[in-house]
C-alpha cells in the first residue's frame, strides 16, 4: 500500500493506546488494513489475538476483505473482523453454559414499539416517532435503565414508561434480547465471572475500533474492560463526523480519551483524498466554528476545482425542477445517475424531490426509512374529509375523522355500512348538542366539496379546527406540536399546485406507483440511480455530485437545536453532507418554506462567507 507519512506512523503503532484522528476520505480503512498486517508481518502477533471492531457489518465486511486480499498466511484469517453487536453475541455463545437466547432484529423491535404505541393511543403512522421512541428505549437501557421521573424526550413521560416495560416485557415472554440487552448481560458476566473476562483478555491482545466517535458509554465500559491491563487500544475516528447522539453515542468519548489514557499517541490523518480543494476547504471553515473538537487542519490532495454553488428558489417546487435539470445535464456530460445524491436533514423533507424527480423520469432510489407524505396519519385525516365531501360513505372513512376534532360521536352510530347522514342524524335526534355537531360535520363537508385543494385543506385545518386537534394530540401524548403541524403545511403547499381534486389525486396515486416500483427496483439491485438520503443515512458515503436542499434555518441547523451542544451537532451534520461530494456541490436555500417566509441557514453563511 502506499501511505503518506502520517498514514504509515498510524499503521507502524505496536503497543499501548493510541487515538487517530481521521477525517473524511483520509483513508483509515487502509491504516486499520495496514496496521493489521504489520502487527502479523513484522511484529508476528497471531492473527487470532487481533480484534477490528466497527459500527456496520457491510464496514467490517470491508475491512476483513481488504486484509485478506494484501495477506499472505492463514494468520490473516483468523483475525476478528465484526461489528459491536457480532462482538458481544459471539461471547455469550461461548461463555455461557446452560440457556439459550435469540436477538431480536431491529425491524422486530421497531414493529413492536409500534404495536405498543398504538395500545398507548399514539399514531404509528408517524414512523420518525416510532424510531425516535425505540432509540430513546435503547439509550435509557445503555444508561443504567428508566428512572423514577424519567422524562422522555419523544413522547409523554407516562406512554414512555408504558412502551418502555411493553417492550422489555415482550422480549422476556419470547425469550429476546436485543443489542442493549446482550451488551448489559456481557458487561453482567465479565463482573460476575472474572475468569472467563481474563480468558478474553487473553485472547484479544490488539483492540482497534473504527469510527470511534459513534461509540456510546456501554460500549466504552465494555472495549475497557477487555483492553486491560494492556491496554493495546487503537482508535480510529472523527470527533467532527459524530452525529448519532440520539441513538446514544457521545462524542465527549473520543475527547475525553486521553484524559481516561494520558499516555496515548494521538496521529492526525490530514490529507483529504477524496474531494476537491475549494470543498476541503469550505467545509474547514463550516466545522471551525465548533468549540467542542480536536483542533486539526484538513488539506486537500485533489486541485482547488470549482467551487461551491449557492442558490436561492421561490419555493421547493422551483428547487426540485432546478435540481432535476442540473441532473440531467450532468447526465447528458457522461455522469452515472448513481454519482449523484440529494442529502436531506430529515425524511420528512425527501417527498417535494422524489416528486421532481419522478415528473423528470430520472431514476431514484430513497435510502433509509422514507416516509411519505401521504402515509403520515395526519394527511389520512385531511384526506379522509375530503374523500368523505366527495362522497366517500364508507364507515371505516368516517370513524377515522368524526372526533378529530371532539365531537362526542359513538361508533354505536353508525350501526350501517356505507352510512348515511340521514341515518346517523336520527340516531342522536335525541340528544340536541350531538345533533349540532352531525349537522355541523354535514355542512363542512357539503362546503368542501366546493372549492379548490388549497382552498379544501386550510378550511379542514381551521373552520373545521383539526389543527386545533393537532395541537391537544400532541400536547397530551408529549410529542412536538410544530413537527405534526409543518406535515399539513407541506401537505397545503402542495395542494396549492394543483386546481381541482382530480388532477391532484392523480398525482397522489401517480407518487404511490412510482414509489412502490422503486422500491420494487430496489430489491433488484438496480444500481443506476440517483441516491436520495439524509445526513445521518449519507455518513459513510461519497458521490461526484452532491445537492443539499433546503439549507435554511429551522431546517439545518434544526429549530429545536438551542443549546450549544445541540447546535455543533447540527454543524456536525452538515459537514457531513458537504464533505460526501467529491467533485461538486451545490447548496440550495428557499425563500418561501410550507407557505411561511424563510431565511438562509447559518451554515451556508459560515462556509461560504454568502450574504
Amino acid at each position: 500500500m502506499n501511505l503518506n507519512e502520517d498514514q504509515k506512523k498510524a499503521a507502524e503503532i505496536l503497543y499501548g493506546p493510541a487515538v487517530i484522528l481521521a477525517g473524511p476520505g483520509s483513508g483509515k480503512t487502509a491504516v486499520i488494513t495496514e496496521r493489521t498486517l504489520n502487527l502479523i508481518r513484522k511484529h508476528h502477533v497471531p492473527g487470532g489475538n487481533i480484534l477490528v471492531v466497527t459500527f456496520t457489518k457491510a464496514a467490517a465486511d470491508e475491512m476483513k476483505r481488504r486484509v485478506l486480499a494484501a495477506g499472505r498466511s492463514d494468520e490473516e484469517k483468523c483475525v476478528t473482523f465484526g461489528t459491536f453487536h457480532s462482538l458481544f453475541f459471539k461471547i455469550l455463545r461461548f461463555s455461557m453454559t446452560s440457556g439459550t437466547f435469540s436477538v431480536i432484529g431491529e425491524g422486530e423491535a421497531l414493529k413492536t414499539v409500534s404495536h405498543l404505541a398504538y395500545e398507548a393511543g399514539l399514531e404509528t403512522g408517524n414512523t420518525d416517532v416510532m424510531g425516535e421512541i425505540r432509540a430513546e428505549i435503547g439509550k435509557v437501557k445503555g444508561n443504567g435503565g428508566l428512572k423514577n421521573g424519567y422524562c422522555s424526550s419523544s413522547c409523554a413521560p407516562d406512554i414512555f414508561k408504558r412502551i418502555y416495560t411493553g417492550y422489555d416485557e415482550a422480549l422476556k415472554r419470547n425469550s429476546l434480547l436485543d443489542f442493549e440487552d446482550m451488551m448489559l448481560m456481557t458487561e453482567k458476566l465479565f463482573k460476575d465471572r472474572p475468569e472467563i473476562l481474563d480468558l478474553w483478555r487473553e485472547k484479544f491482545e490488539f483492540i482497534m475500533i473504527d469510527e470511534f466517535q459513534d461509540i456510546n458509554p456501554l460500549q466504552y465500559r465494555l472495549i475497557r474492560l477487555l483492553a486491560k491491563p494492556r491496554n493495546n487500544l487503537f482508535i480510529v475516528g472523527d470527533d467532527d463526523q459524530a452525529i448519532y447522539a440520539f441513538r446514544g453515542s457521545d462524542p465527549k468519548i473520543m475527547l475525553g480519551f486521553e484524559r481516561d489514557y494520558p499516555d496515548a499517541v494521538r496521529i492526525v490523518l490530514k490529507k483529504n483524498y477524496r474531494s476537491k480543494g475549494s470543498i476541503v476547504n469550505a467545509a474547514g471553515r463550516l466545522i471551525r466554528q465548533n468549540v467542542n473538537r480536536f483542533p486539526k487542519e484538513i488539506e486537500a490532495v485533489r486541485e482547488e476545482g470549482v467551487p461551491p454553488e449557492v442558490r436561492v428558489f421561490d419555493d421547493r417546487k422551483a428547487e426540485g425542477d432546478a435540481i432535476t435539470d442540473k441532473m440531467r445535464e450532468y447526465h447528458a456530460r457522461g455522469l452515472l445517475w448513481s454519482q449523484m445524491a440529494v442529502i436531506y436533514r430529515t425524511n420528512r423533507l425527501a417527498g417535494q424531490m422524489t416528486s421532481s424527480l419522478s415528473a423528470a423520469n430520472i431514476p431514484f432510489s430513497v435510502k433509509g426509512n422514507f416516509q411519505s407524505i401521504y402515509s403520515h396519519f395526519a394527511v389520512k385525516d385531511v384526506l379522509s374529509y375530503i374523500m368523505l365531501a366527495r362522497g366517500n360513505r364508507k364507515r371505516e372513512t368516517l370513524v377515522s375523522v368524526m372526533n378529530r376534532p371532539k365531537r362526542y360521536i359513538s361508533r354505536d352510530c353508525l350501526p350501517d355500512d356505507p352510512f348515511s347522514f340521514e341515518g346517523l342524524k336520527a340516531a342522536v335526534r335525541k340528544k340536541p348538542w350531538l345533533y349540532n355537531a352531525v349537522e355541523k360535520l354535514e355542512y363542512d363537508l357539503s362546503f368542501l366539496k366546493r372549492g379548490t385543494p388549497l382552498s379544501a385543506v386550510i378550511y379542514i385545518r381551521k373552520a373545521v379546527g383539526y389543527d386545533g386537534f393537532l395541537k391537544e394530540y400532541a400536547s397530551g401524548k408529549g410529542l412536538r406540536e410544530e413537527e405534526l403541524l409543518e406535515v399539513l403545511d407541506r401537505l397545503q403547499e402542495e395542494a396549492a399546485e394543483f386546481k381541482d381534486f382530480e388532477s391532484w389525486f392523480e398525482h397522489m396515486a401517480k407518487m404511490k406507483n412510482e414509489l412502490e416500483r422503486r422500491a420494487d427496483m430496489e430489491k433488484g439491485e438496480v444500481k443506476d440511480s440517483v441516491t436520495v438520503t439524509t445526513m445521518h443515512g449519507a455518513k459513510g458515503l461519497e458521490y461526484d455530485v452532491v445537492f443539499l436542499p433546503d439549507v435554511n434555518e429551522g431546517i439545518t441547523p434544526y429549530k429545536k437545536a438551542v443549546t450549544l451542544e445541540d447546535a455543533e451537532q447540527e454543524r456536525r451534520m452538515f459537514y457531513v453532507a458537504v464533505t460526501r461530494a467529491a467533485m461538486r456541490l451545490h447548496i440550495s436555500f428557499v425563500k418561501r418554506l410550507n407557505s411561511k417566509d424563510a431565511v438562509i441557514s447559518r451554515f451556508i453563511k459560515e462556509m461560504l462567507d454568502f450574504s
